[in-house]
């Protein structure tokens, strides 16, 4: 069933700049609860710098400006009242590689909701640990070693125990930055069902190079070329019946 909720995000007229380089020029984008939404286009384009708006790690580079609006539930997140820490408890991020902690598998589930003091007690934390471990459709592989290090879990499995880290605080958006460019198809699969399912839960933003792969995790697309989106829709339009010629040239392979 499509969702048809309202968007929790609002962009509005975002530019990035870094000094003198304009990399993201007045992108508008609503992100809807319920679905997911694929950034597409070549590289270099704007993709990982304008998901990157949306949590604000961009905040941590001194040349990066940034104008315009993004608004979570209505609130601006570039408020100065805002809280970063706890905005990025509410908009989670999966990173191109997986980057477990080196600490023991529970431990990574348990450390944002240890910060975020989530649970009052270890029985609480024990079921926050289970149910983000099944959620990310992990537990069944590590209930019997969650004292073993994360980083001893292969590439897939690492990659679902950051999206398990990620979901552990309960946030309302999970960002993902190609999170299966670095895994193998078997594992890329894995990945694919567990978005279908999450998106149930919480707004997904996926950056991806792979056009299959957009097609079949997302419901909206938008095409960035150059810093700016240049289409914008449902996927399954932007992927049959694109009305920009650059799209269509993307999308069929004759660049990028």
């Amino acid at each position: 069933m499509e969702n048809t909720s309202k968007a929790m995000i609002e962009a509005r007229n975002v530019n990035v700049y870094y000094d003198d380089n304009h990399a993201i020029k007045n992108v508008d984008l609503d992100i809807s609860s319920g679905t997911v939404t694929a950034l597409i286009g070549p590289s270099g384009c704007g993709k990982s710098t304008f998901l990157r708006c949306i949590n604000r790690m961009n905040d941590s580079i001194p040349s990066c400006r940034i104008t315009g609006s993004i608004t979570l539930d209505g609130q601006d997140i570039y408020d100065k009242a805002i809280d970063v820490v706890q905005l990025r408890a509410r908009v989670g991020m999966v990173f191109q590689k997986p980057n477990p902690f080196p600490k023991s598998i529970y431990d990574n589930v348990a450390y944002g909701p240890r910060i975020h003091g989530f649970a009052r007690n270890s029985a609480e934390l024990d079921e926050i640990v289970f149910t983000s471990l099944q959620k990310s459709g992990l537990w069944n592989e590590v209930k019997d070693r969650l004292d073993t290090s994360g980083t001893a879990l292969s590439g897939g499995q690492q990659q679902r125990l950051c999206i398990a880290r990620t979901i552990a605080v309960n946030p309302e958006v999970i960002l993902m930055d190609e999170p299966c460019s670095a895994l193998d198809p078997i594992a890329t699969a894995i990945i694919e069902e567990l978005i279908e399912e999450l998106r149930n839960r919480f707004a997904i933003v996926i950056v991806t190079h792979s056009m299959q792969q957009a097609a079949r995790v997302s419901q909206k697309t938008a095409f960035f070329h150059l810093g700016e989106i240049l289409e914008f829709g449902d996927t399954s339009e932007i992927f049959t019946n694109p009305k920009v010629e650059k799209t269509k040239d993307y999308i069929t392979g004759r660049y990028g």
